[in-house]
C-alpha cells in the first residue's frame, strides 16, 4: 500500500475532524479490491442497520424508500451518459433513457402543477445554481431569507449564489417568528432592486405568503423562486400550498426528503423561457452528465406522493403537531407554539438550555435519537445554531402513530436533561412501530 495513504487526509480540519479522519485512515489500509469490497460492504451494512433499527431518525432531511421506488433503482444505468434534450442527445443508443426523462417530467408536471419540469439535476443546490445562471448575471442581487429564518447555503452570496457572482441581501423578517414582514417589502425592493427573490429552504414550518412577494418582485422585474426541498412531497400530496400556483416563477427542490425519492434535484416552472434557460445552464454548462438511474425511481416516488396510497403526508403533519404538543408539555420551548406548532413535518425546539443546537443534537444522538441543529430567528448572522429541528416524515412511513408522540417526547426530554444516554429505549420505541406502511416488519438489530 502506498505510503501516501498513511498521510493526514484532512490536515486543515478542526481538531474533531482530524481525530476522526486519522482514526478512519488507520482503520482502512485495504490493499486490494477484495479487501476494499469487504470494507465497503461492512460500512454499508452498518449504516443500514443504524438507519433501519438503530434508533429514531427524526432528521428532517431524509426518508425511506417505498418498495416500488427501491426496486426501480437500476445501478447499471448510472454509467450511461445522456447529454442533451430528448431527440438531440450527443451520445448514441439512448432512446429508452429519453423515455425515462419524459416519464419523470410528466410526473413532476402532474405533481407540481407546472407546464415544464426537469428531473435531471444532481442536487437541489445544482438546480439553484442553474436558476442563478439562467435568470441573473454576475453583480446582480439575490434577496433571500437570512440563515436564522431558514435559508440554505445554496441561497447565499457566501455560498452557491456567490459562485454566480451574485450579491446577497436579506429580506426583512420578524425576529421572533422568522416570517417575512410584508409591510417592509415595498421599501426593501425599491432600495435593493434584487434580480431574484428566493424563499423556502431548510426550515419551513408554515406556508409562505407568496402574494406580497409576487407584488414586490413585479415592482422591480425580479424573478421569484421557491426552494421547496423540504416540502416537495407535501405539495405533491396536496397538503401544503403550491407556491407555483400562487405566483412563483420557479420551484426548485431536492427529491429525497418528503418526496421520498432518490437523491437529486428537480425544477418545475410554467414559463418556457425559464425552463429552456435552466436546461441550457444544466448541460453542458454546469454538468457534463447526470445519473439516469434515478429517473425511474423519481417518477414513481412523485406518482406515489400524488396518489397517497398508502397515505402518509397528512399523518406526517398531524404527528409533527402531536409530537410538538407533547414536547411543549414536557417543558421544551418550541418555535411556532403560538401558531399551532407546525404545518409541515418540521418541529423546531430552542436548545439554549442545553448549550445550543449542536450540543443538544449530540446528546440526543448518544441516546439513539437523530435530529439536526438549526438557527433560530432571533440569532445574529454567524452565530452558532441555537435550535434543533425534528422531522416526522420518516417515522410515519416506518409505521409510527399518534400513540408514539408521548414516548418519543418523553425520551427526548429525558435525554436533553441528561437523565441517561442509553440508546436501548430509542430502539425499543422503534420496534414498537411494527410494520411500515407497506407491511415490511421493523428490523431487530
Amino acid at each position: 500500500m502506498s505510503a501516501l495513504l498513511d498521510t493526514p487526509l484532512i490536515p486543515w480540519g478542526t481538531a474533531p475532524v482530524q481525530r476522526r479522519a486519522a482514526e478512519l485512515v488507520a482503520a482502512h489500509a485495504e490493499a486490494d479490491a477484495d479487501a476494499v469490497t469487504g470494507a465497503v460492504t461492512a460500512a454499508q451494512d452498518a449504516q443500514l442497520r443504524l438507519s433501519g433499527g438503530g434508533g429514531l431518525n427524526l432528521y428532517a432531511g431524509s426518508n425511506v424508500l417505498s418498495p416500488r421506488v427501491r426496486a426501480a433503482h437500476t445501478a447499471d444505468l448510472a454509467s450511461r451518459p445522456a447529454i442533451g434534450w430528448p431527440g438531440e442527445k450527443i451520445q448514441p443508443a439512448l432512446g429508452p433513457i429519453e423515455e425515462l426523462e419524459v416519464i419523470v417530467a410528466q410526473q413532476l408536471r402532474n405533481g407540481f402543477g407546472g407546464r415544464f419540469a426537469d428531473g435531471r439535476f444532481v442536487t437541489a443546490t445544482l438546480a439553484n445554481l442553474a436558476a442563478y445562471a439562467a435568470l441573473a448575471a454576475p453583480g446582480d442581487t439575490i434577496a433571500t431569507l437570512p440563515p436564522s429564518a431558514g435559508s440554505h447555503t445554496s441561497h447565499l452570496a457566501d455560498g452557491t449564489a456567490g459562485v454566480r457572482g451574485l450579491r446577497g441581501s436579506f429580506l426583512p423578517v420578524d425576529s421572533r417568528s422568522g416570517e417575512i414582514l410584508d409591510a417592509e417589502l415595498v421599501d426593501f425592493v425599491r432600495d435593493v432592486r434584487p434580480r431574484i427573490i428566493l424563499v423556502g429552504g431548510s426550515v419551513i414550518q408554515f406556508p409562505t405568503r407568496i402574494g406580497p412577494l409576487r407584488d414586490a418582485a413585479d415592482r422591480v422585474g425580479a424573478r421569484l423562486i421557491f426552494d421547496a426541498s423540504h416540502v416537495a412531497g407535501l405539495i405533491a400530496a396536496g397538503e401544503f400550498p403550491n407556491p407555483l400556483a400562487e405566483g412563483a416563477d420557479l420551484l426548485t427542490f431536492s427529491t429525497y426528503k418528503t418526496l421520498a425519492g432518490p437523491a437529486g434535484g428537480a425544477a418545475v416552472t410554467n414559463e418556457p423561457e425559464v425552463a429552456e434557460r435552466m436546461g441550457e445552464a444544466l448541460a453542458p454548462v454546469l454538468s457534463s452528465n447526470y445519473d439516469p438511474a434515478r429517473l425511474g425511481p423519481l417518477a414513481i416516488a412523485t406518482a406515489e406522493a400524488v396518489e397517497q396510497r398508502p397515505a402518509w403526508a397528512k399523518r406526517t403533519i398531524e404527528l409533527a403537531v402531536a409530537l410538538g404538543e407533547r414536547l411543549h408539555a414536557h417543558g421544551l420551548t418550541l418555535l411556532g407554539a403560538d401558531r399551532g406548532i407546525t404545518a409541515t413535518h418540521q418541529v423546531v425546539v430552542d436548545a439554549a438550555p442545553w448549550g445550543g443546537g449542536a450540543r443538544a443534537m449530540r446528546a440526543l444522538e448518544a441516546g439513539g435519537v437523530f435530529v439536526g441543529a438549526c438557527r433560530l430567528p432571533h440569532q445574529s448572522v454567524g452565530e452558532e445554531a441555537g435550535g434543533i429541528r425534528l422531522g416526522t416524515q420518516e417515522i410515519v412511513r416506518l409505521g409510527a402513530g399518534f400513540e408514539h408522540a408521548e414516548p418519543i417526547a418523553a425520551l427526548i426530554a429525558a435525554l436533553l436533561r441528561g437523565d441517561f444516554a442509553d440508546a436501548e429505549r430509542s430502539r425499543e420505541i422503534r420496534r414498537s412501530f411494527g410494520s411500515d406502511l407497506w407491511g415490511r416488519p421493523a428490523p431487530c438489530p
